[in-house]
């Protein structure tokens, strides 16, 4: 019943990419250092891998990425990785052309939280759009938000 945003993690490992989808990235978890953090299953088989990496680039879903979110949310791993067009740092982060944000990461610590481990990330180096909208997801269906103007 929440709306949230929806966002990927991904990184270069072992000569491969690899990308998670979610909707439990959060913002503003710290300031001083800047840090985030995601709610990951575990359950999930792809954080053992994308846990592995030195550095984590974390996209913003913009409406560029719509049609592409059940691609991005496959079970399958090429299905991830062919859906959108990908950006790899130098540092080994991949991120998704076209993102409304994204934020280069190290992982801090994993915190338990009953059936997920809870990630703080520390973000090392960011960029947002003011032109780009974000995807939200609300009740299982992503949204682009309609702008609002104040009278």
């Amino acid at each position: 019943m929440y709306p949230s945003g929806v966002a990927t993690l991904g990184a270069t490992i072992d000569g491969a990419d690899v990308l998670m989808l979610t909707s439990s990235f959060t913002v503003g978890v710290s300031h001083d250092p800047p840090m985030c953090s995601v709610a990951i299953q575990k359950s999930s088989a792809t954080w053992p891998v994308l846990s592995r990496a030195g550095w984590i680039g974390v996209s913003v879903l913009s409406s560029a990425h719509a049609s592409s979110v059940a691609l991005l949310g496959s079970r399958d791993p090429r299905n991830r990785t062919s859906a959108a067009t990908l950006t790899r740092s130098a540092l080994g982060s991949v991120f998704l052309d076209g993102a409304a944000g994204w934020y280069e990461c190290t992982q801090v610590r994993e915190v338990d939280a009953g059936d997920h481990v809870i990630v703080l990330l520390q973000v090392t180096r960011g960029f947002a759009s003011d032109s780009v909208p974000p995807l939200v997801l609300h009740r299982g269906v992503t949204h682009v938000p309609v702008e609002v103007t104040q009278r």
